[in-house]
C-alpha cells in the first residue's frame, strides 16, 4: 500500500466515523456528495489497492474502479440502512463493483471472500 493511502485512510486520526459518513449519504445534495467522495475515495482506493496487490485487478484500472464504485454508491444510496455500519455497506458496494470488473475481464474470483459479493447485502452484513 502506498504511503499516501496508508496515511489517508489506515492511520489517519481525522478519518470520518461511520455516523458522519452515514449522515452524508442520507442528506444527499451536491455539496454532501462531493464531501462524501472526498471521504470515501481513500477507503475505496485502499480496498482496490489490495486487489491490485493480490493480482485481481490491474493498477491502471484502480482509479476507474474507485469512480465506478462511487457511482454505484450514489445510484444505490436509497438502499443504505443507517442501522448498519456505513463502511460494511461501502465494502459491499466495492466488492460488487470488483465482481462486475472481474466478469467484464473474464476473470474469476480467486478469493473465497469475493464469493460474499454474490450474496444479498443483508447476508453480507451478518457475515461481517
Amino acid at each position: 500500500m502506498s504511503e499516501e493511502i496508508r496515511q489517508s485512510c489506515v492511520c489517519g486520526g481525522a478519518r470520518p466515523s461511520n455516523d458522519e459518513l452515514s449522515a452524508l449519504i442520507v442528506m444527499g445534495g451536491q455539496g454532501n456528495t462531493q464531501r462524501l467522495f472526498i471521504a470515501v475515495a481513500p477507503l475505496l482506493t485502499a480496498f482496490y489497492e489490495g486487489q491490485v496487490q493480490a493480482g485481481r485487478a490491474r493498477r491502471e484500472d484502480l482509479e476507474a474502479l474507485v469512480h465506478q464504485a462511487f457511482a454505484a454508491l450514489c445510484r444505490h444510496r436509497q438502499s443504505y440502512d443507517a442501522a448498519h455500519p456505513f463502511r460494511a455497506w461501502l465494502i459491499e458496494v466495492a466488492r460488487s463493483t470488483l465482481r462486475d470488473y472481474l466478469h467484464r475481464n473474464d476473470a474469476h474470483p480467486v478469493d473465497a471472500s469475493l464469493a460474499l459479493a454474490t450474496c444479498a447485502p443483508r447476508k453480507i452484513l451478518r457475515a461481517v
